[in-house]
């Protein structure tokens, strides 16, 4: 065979291995490109379910989280309570047919191991429905983390409205006592057959303490009350019911006690002492004060002179 001949001859079959290598090559290249969009695909689907997973628990948590507050909450929080609440409903509904939508995703395999036209349009058509699907779960997390913002605000309101309730309850509590006003003493002395007041301490029979107990709304049933008087003398020393024995610890002794009862209305109290019969011991010329005390404080004071 002519050496030329022999040399085109090879030329041909070398050119065809390299083309036909080539075309192999290619197409090797192209099944395992489509390989990897196969496994990225199923990979996106697992994600995607593991949110569809997450929201679930998400508003699962949401909704027990719920019932359980709705012990202490008010109304306000019913209307977003779990299963009652439309805008939960929905998403619970979305998410479902999200979860069976991708799920019945198949990717496309070939028994050839080949990757044909078709099936590589069908991936890319499936990439895409994935990341449309993607976008609506994305869409569906703002709405529960909207929905559980929601919730905390109203939550939170509801707890400071309750601890504002609280706080009113006690002070109603600490202010349903009795108040006091206008705090007098006077003595009583005679006249011929009458009593008259006076501020001669030679003439004085007894002392007439007057006070009045104030109106309060908040008291809304009667509340017993215990106030104790002191009458104090010029030097210090206490009017007791055994009479004026000197000098006393005012800090210990009491003229008298009584108990009042207090119904929130509007009272004038007036009381003498001593209670029954006359002073037993000499008044002295000069300044006096009377002390009311109430649940062991001082309530009201007042002075006057005796002449």
């Amino acid at each position: 065979m002519n050496r030329n001949v022999i040399v085109a001859l090879m030329g041909v079959l070398l050119a065809a291995s390299i083309g036909g290598n080539a075309y192999f090559f290619s197409k090797r290249n192209q099944a395992s490109k489509a390989e990897k969009e196969k496994m990225a695909i199923l990979m996106m689907k697992d994600s995607l379910q593991k949110s569809i997973q997450k929201m679930e628990d998400s508003l699962g948590q949401m909704i027990q989280g719920l019932q359980t507050e709705k012990k202490d909450l008010t109304g306000k929080i019913e209307e977003l309570e779990g299963p009652n609440n439309p805008k939960i409903r929905e998403l619970l509904g979305q998410l479902a047919a999200l979860r069976s939508q991708i799920a019945r995703t198949g990717v496309p395999s070939s028994s050839s191991g080949k990757i044909s036209a078709k099936e590589t349009k069908e991936l890319e058509a499936l990439k895409k429905m994935l990341e449309e699907k993607n976008k609506e779960i994305n869409e569906l997390m703002s709405k529960v983390a909207q929905l559980t913002r929601e919730r905390d605000q109203i939550a939170s309101q509801l707890e400071s409205e309750r601890n504002a309730s609280a706080d009113m309850k006690d002070r109603v509590t600490r202010g349903a006592v009795p108040q006091f006003g206008t705090l007098m003493t006077a003595g009583i002395g005679k006249k011929g057959n009458q009593q008259i007041e006076t501020y001669k301490f030679k003439s004085i029979e007894k002392f007439k303490i007057s006070f009045d107990v104030l109106e309060n709304p908040l008291i809304k049933e009667p509340v017993e009350e215990e106030i104790s008087i002191r009458i104090i003398g010029p030097d210090g020393e206490v009017l007791t019911g055994a009479g004026n024995k000197g000098l006393m610890d005012k800090g210990t002794v009491i003229s008298m006690k009584q108990t009042i009862v207090a119904d929130g209305e509007m009272h004038k109290m007036k009381w003498y002492y001593p209670g029954s019969g006359t002073l037993t011991g000499k008044l002295k010329k000069g300044r006096y004060s009377t002390e009311l005390y109430s649940r062991g404080l001082l309530k009201l004071k007042n002075t006057f002179d005796l002449n």
